[in-house]
C-alpha cells in the first residue's frame, strides 16, 4: 500500500503542521516566482500560499479568506476539465488515424494490384501523424491525472468524512492508473457510506482493480487451517 493509501485509511491529518514548518520562511513573492516559472505545481502553489497565510497568523489582513479545501476542490475540478479535453483530443486523433489507414485494411491479401494502389505514402503519413497526436494527448491525460490525484491526496487530508470526495479520488486515480490509491480511496468510500446503493458495485470494482494490480485477495472463509481438505487434522 502506498503512503497515500495509508494516510487515507488512518485519516490522520499531519499535513498543516508539516507544511507550515517547511514553508514558513517563504514570501508571497517567492511563491509567485516559483509558480510563474513552472517550478511549482498548482497544487503546491495553493498549499504553500495557505501555509504562508497560517504562518503570518493574522487573519484580519484579509477581508474574506476562502477555505483551503474549497480552493483544492476548485483545482481538482479544473484538472477534470482539462483531462476531459485531452481525452476528447486523443479519441478524435485515434479515429482519424484509423480512417486514414482504412484503405489498407480493405484491400484483399490476394490482390497485389489493390494492395499497391491502396497503400500509399499519403495515407500512411496521415495515419502516422494522427496516431502521434493521439499519443501526445494520451500522455497529457496521464500527466494531468497524476497532478489531479496529488490534489486529492491533500484534499482528503483536509476533508476526511466526505464519501463523494473519496469516490472522485478513486475515479481520478483509476484514470492515472494508480490502482493502489484507487483501491484505498474506494475502500475509504465504503467505510464512510457502507449502505450506499452502489456499495456492491464498488466492492466488485475493488476486486477487479486488485486483480489488475496483482494485489492478493483473501477468499471468503479462508481462515487459518492446518488440517486436510476432508476436515481431519492430518493425523
Amino acid at each position: 500500500m502506498s503512503g497515500a493509501g495509508r494516510r487515507h485509511r488512518t485519516g490522520q491529518d499531519d499535513r498543516p503542521a508539516a507544511v507550515t514548518e517547511s514553508f514558513v520562511s517563504e514570501t508571497v513573492a517567492d511563491i509567485l516566482q516559483c509558480h510563474r516559472t513552472g517550478r511549482m505545481t498548482p497544487e503546491a502553489t495553493v498549499a504553500r500560499s495557505f501555509a504562508r497565510i497560517r504562518a503570518h497568523g493574522d487573519p484580519a489582513v484579509f477581508i474574506s479568506l476562502r477555505e483551503e479545501a474549497d480552493a483544492m476542490r476548485t483545482l481538482a475540478a479544473l484538472y477534470a476539465q482539462e483531462i476531459a479535453r485531452a481525452q476528447e483530443t486523443a479519441a478524435i486523433a485515434a479515429s482519424e488515424a484509423q480512417e486514414a489507414s482504412l484503405p489498407n485494411t480493405l484491400a484483399p491479401d490476394d490482390s497485389p494490384f489493390l494492395q499497391d494502389i491502396t497503400s500509399n505514402r499519403i495515407s500512411e503519413s496521415l495515419s502516422a501523424r494522427a496516431q502521434a497526436r493521439a499519443n501526445v494527448a494520451n500522455a497529457e491525460v496521464q500527466r494531468l491525472s497524476l497532478l489531479q490525484i496529488a490534489v486529492f491526496e491533500d484534499l482528503t487530508l483536509l476533508v476526511t468524512d466526505d464519501p463523494l470526495l473519496f469516490l472522485q479520488f478513486a475515479s481520478a486515480a483509476e484514470t492515472a492508473q494508480d490502482y493502489e490509491s484507487a483501491i484505498a480511496a474506494y475502500e475509504r468510500y465504503l467505510d464512510l457510506a457502507p449502505n450506499n446503493p452502489n456499495a456492491k458495485q464498488i466492492e466488485e470494482r475493488i476486486d477487479a482493480l486488485k486483480t489488475i494490480s496483482g494485489v492478493a485477495t483473501e477468499p471468503s472463509g479462508s481462515g487459518s487451517t492446518g488440517g486436510s481438505d476432508d476436515g481431519s487434522d492430518g493425523e
